[in-house]
């Protein structure tokens, strides 16, 4: 009787919630396990007589008391579906959390649990960024991990953000992400992460891709141009995005960033013009044998060849190593996406794009590697557009009828700022003025300015 009221009262939207399995009367050879039976049988009955206070001390006093239970996935789950009834949903998103992170899957009914949690994770979560300040878009704070406040007054600065109506905390390392190097303290994050979740904050992290900041670049992965081709010495500081090795050691890298329990990365764009120019012996030889073509890049680019589309015809090989190449960071997203899922399911891959691509698409094709067709429905949909000046809302609207919707729409927004953390007063003028504001997601990236003593 308490499954059939469990489940016709209190299951979530989207899908009926697993049927309990009673504790049951029977007594065991243990008393500790007879405790937590009737434990968990009192918890249900007071969820049933609405006595949701009594029910959140049982559930809790059940996962404190018997954390080797196989039905630890069970108890959290309803755990989470209390503390609902009790209007603080976060603490409900930290059991839903917990339950989603696949370690109980093993449990009693643990994998359908799971799965009921991940989804009512997204609904939560849609749910905030839907309601805050009366605005449709959700809205995200790009932040410089050294330009976050100092540890003690960390928490009442998320708590200022959330309710001021963010939704988001994304944060930019500077420095080395691997393992062992300097620059990114993978406690410090996690702990960041634990903050932020605290006040339902969602935490992402950039990761910059093509320019390869601070990261172990190899010798091998870094670009040259046809200028610079077996001149030594002329090779550009920045990795080259098609090259195999590059591609497996970003991957490797988005299983370091997925360990923080971040929930999303930001790949950001690139910054300057030049993505069809830049080669490695390594990329140059997958693109020659997969087209089983013979040529070389004096051949390729021509003697003099020129950054400027408008000083010389482009030849048909010319378009076609600018179409693998572009394929090929499309589908380096697709498998980075994936190994960041397969970490966290809820977990969003966010790419970043210039507004410009979007009004020409071969330039931004061939300036930066943007191929809308293939990144679009390859991430899911979701895409922020750096701004670049204004009339930009025509594109975006043609993105979004592209897409289908504007849920997966951000907008990326440059703010000045002398004083830094930017408070959430700050942060709400800046954006006064802007179009888009209440009919996109915002992203916030703030650029500090350097004051006049």
């Amino acid at each position: 009787m308490l499954s059939l009221c469990l489940l016709s009262s209190c299951a979530p939207q989207g899908g009926r919630p697993p049927t309990i399995l009673p504790p049951g009367d029977a007594s065991h050879d243990d008393p500790a396990r007879d405790a937590q039976a009737r434990l968990l049988t009192e918890a249900y009955r007071a969820f049933v007589q609405e006595r949701y206070p009594a029910a959140a001390l049982f559930f809790q006093r059940f996962v404190d008391d018997a954390p080797d239970s196989l039905r630890l996935a069970e108890a959290r789950w309803w755990l989470g579906r209390v503390h609902e009834q009790l209007g603080d949903y976060r603490a409900a998103m930290t059991q839903y959390r917990i339950v989603a992170a696949g370690q109980l899957s093993q449990q009693v009914n643990g994998a359908i649990y799971e799965g009921h949690a991940l989804r009512r994770l997204d609904e939560l979560r849609q749910l905030h960024a839907n309601q805050h300040n009366g605005q449709t878009g959700q809205l995200a704070l790009r932040v410089p991990l050294s330009q976050l406040p100092p540890t003690p007054v960390l928490p009442s600065w998320l708590q200022e953000l959330a309710q001021g109506g963010a939704t988001t905390l994304v944060i930019e390392p500077a420095e080395a992400l691997m393992p062992g190097r300097a620059g990114l303290d993978l406690e410090t994050v996690k702990a960041i992460v634990t903050e932020a979740h605290r006040f339902s904050l969602l935490l992402w992290i950039v990761l910059d891709l093509h320019q390869g900041h601070g990261m172990d670049l190899k010798p091998e992965w870094v670009t040259t141009t046809i200028s610079g081709f077996g001149r030594g010495g002329a090779s550009t500081p920045r990795p080259d995005i098609a090259n195999p090795a590059y591609q497996s050691y970003l991957e490797e890298m988005i299983r370091v960033l997925a360990r923080t329990g971040c929930d999303g990365v930001l790949l950001a764009a690139r910054p300057m013009a030049g993505f069809a120019a830049e080669f490695s012996d390594g990329s140059f030889r997958v693109f020659g044998s997969s087209f089983g073509l013979s040529v070389s890049p004096e051949e390729l680019f021509g003697a003099h060849y020129s950054t400027d589309p408008q000083t010389q015809e482009r030849s048909a090989t010319y378009w076609r190593w600018v179409g693998w190449k572009a394929l090929s960071y499309a589908k380096l997203v697709v498998r980075l996406r994936k190994v960041l899922r397969e970490s966290n399911p809820t977990a969003t891959m966010l790419v970043e794009v210039h507004q410009s691509t979007l009004a020409a698409p071969l330039q931004g094709l061939e300036q930066y590697g943007e191929d809308l067709v293939e990144l679009t429905p390859r991430t899911g949909g979701s895409v922020m557009v750096r701004q670049e000046g204004v009339g930009g809302v025509t594109v975006l609207e043609n993105l979004g009828q592209q897409l289908g919707t504007t849920d997966g729409v951000w907008v990326g927004i440059s703010v000045k700022a002398a004083t830094l953390p930017l408070s959430m007063g700050g942060l709400k003028q800046s954006i006064l003025g802007v179009a888009e504001s209440g009919r996109w997601n915002i992203l916030i990236q703030i650029e500090p300015v350097q004051t006049v003593p």
